[in-house]
């Protein structure tokens, strides 16, 4: 799409985005050249902010969210970063929950567009330069990052952090970032910087000796080294962390369903813990809790496992987009039904083995394709899933609205909808059940 010669005056809300969404490119060029320069160009903003940096496969939003929230909840004046959004581009920035508004993002743009369309940055290039310029003149306290693809050559990389998390690390984006864990935890490891403490939550076992080789010890802070999770009742979680000597007791009710969120809020108040010592903030357990419970509330983190009841339907969207997501996701379903699961990806992922996890969770499955460039067409995926010759009750139907309709017949007035498979696939699900309102 040529942006350069078409929005060069643009008036309207949708020409900006319309001019932001144009940069991102198919062909992905991957280092840290262009986001050097475009922040040489605005000022550095970056330098001087307090990070906490995010990177892994899965967990990465949760973890982010949680620590926002939590020192929201202190009255710090937190910024947080995420990818992608679910229905509104500035759902990525945020500060104290609150988006970025839409005059801050033209006004952006307005200024640098010469230099921008000289140096053709991607979209993620761009948008990384307008939330530090955000977060610069906002004087945020802190800023809460996730790393968009990778680690070691993603855009965010470029700041020096008061803290680094690698979080749960699985197969995803191969082509970019190799074809074994092995692979994949290296370039995420490339957020670690010289004498920064790096909270790992991973867990597997495989991957500990890379851990190792990786950080230095006196740097290095295991989860499971630290943190002691219990379930307490229907949704309560009785957690304990230690940190340096002293051991952190709370109680919190669980605000997102799924077990492995638990390890992400773990994550979260570690790195809470340690940020506000290393600052000499006080901060309660309860307090602590309280910032995990109003993660929906404080920093918008909605999608996953989201349970939307809708007169007597319900509906569950979640954005798991690989197989070890949507794995987990199915192992932690919130309800004992689904009736039909609405299934569509990007081209770009491992569409075999997320479909054999779904094969194994609903009969009623229909493929379809979010309304996306590089989404896969659901003939591929419906093909794989009729070569299994299971018994499952399988539809192909490319048209998300028609796909929509159709669960919608399947489920019956009393039924049980899931969603999942794509951020883009959940978007567009939303806006044609009319279930925006409940995102917002």
């Amino acid at each position: 799409m040529d942006v350069t010669n078409k929005l060069t005056n643009m008036k309207k809300p949708v020409d900006y985005f319309n001019y932001l969404y144009g940069l991102e490119r198919t062909g992905m060029k991957y280092d840290l050249k262009n986001i050097q320069k475009l922040l040489e160009h605005i000022g550095n903003p970056q330098e001087g902010i307090d990070f906490i940096h995010i990177a892994g496969t899965n967990g990465k939003g949760a973890t982010a969210s949680f620590i926002a929230s939590i020192l929201a909840e202190r009255k710090l004046r937190t910024g947080l970063y995420t990818s992608p959004h679910i229905l509104k581009f500035n759902e990525r920035i945020r500060i104290n929950g609150k988006k970025i508004p839409n005059k801050y993002i033209f006004d952006f743009i307005n200024k640098n567009k010469k230099f921008i369309d000289k140096l053709k940055p991607s979209f993620f290039e761009v948008t990384t330069a307008v939330a530090f310029q955000y977060f610069k003149e906002q004087k945020v306290d802190i800023a809460v990052i996730e790393a968009g693809l990778g680690g070691r050559l993603d855009s965010t990389n470029i700041v020096k952090p008061k803290l680094s998390i690698i979080t749960q690390i699985a197969m995803d984006h191969m082509q970019y970032l190799g074809n074994t864990l092995h692979a994949i935890a290296k370039e995420k490891l490339g957020i670690v910087k010289p004498d920064i403490d790096v909270i790992v939550s991973d867990n597997n076992e495989k991957l500990k000796l890379l851990f190792r080789k990786s950080i230095k010890k006196e740097h290095l802070f295991y989860l499971d080294d630290h943190a002691d999770i219990k379930e307490s009742g229907k949704s309560g979680i009785s957690l304990k962390i230690k940190y340096l000597n002293k051991t952190y007791s709370l109680k919190y009710s669980s605000p997102i369903p799924g077990k492995y969120q638990f390890r992400n809020a773990a994550a979260a108040v570690l790195a809470v813990l340690m940020y506000t010592t290393g600052k000499r903030l006080f901060i309660t357990p309860k307090l602590i809790a309280k910032g995990i419970t109003n993660v929906k509330e404080n920093t918008g983190y909605r999608g996953r496992l989201e349970v939307i009841k809708e007169k007597d339907r319900t509906y569950i969207f979640d954005i798991s987009h690989n197989p070890a997501g949507i794995k987990e996701a199915l192992n932690n379903l919130p309800v004992k039904n689904i009736d039909v699961v609405l299934f569509g990806m990007m081209a770009d992922k491992d569409y075999k083995s997320s479909v054999d996890e779904i094969l194994r969770y609903s009969k009623n499955i229909i493929f379809t394709r979010p309304n996306y460039t590089r989404a896969l067409e659901p003939t591929v995926l419906y093909e794989y899933a009729k070569a299994k010759n299971t018994n499952n009750n399988l539809f192909n139907i490319r048209l998300l609205s028609n796909a929509a309709k159709q669960a919608e017949i399947i489920a019956g007035k009393r039924g049980c909808i899931m969603v999942i498979g794509s951020f883009f696939l959940v978007s567009g699900a939303l806006r044609i059940f009319k279930l925006q309102k409940h995102f917002t």
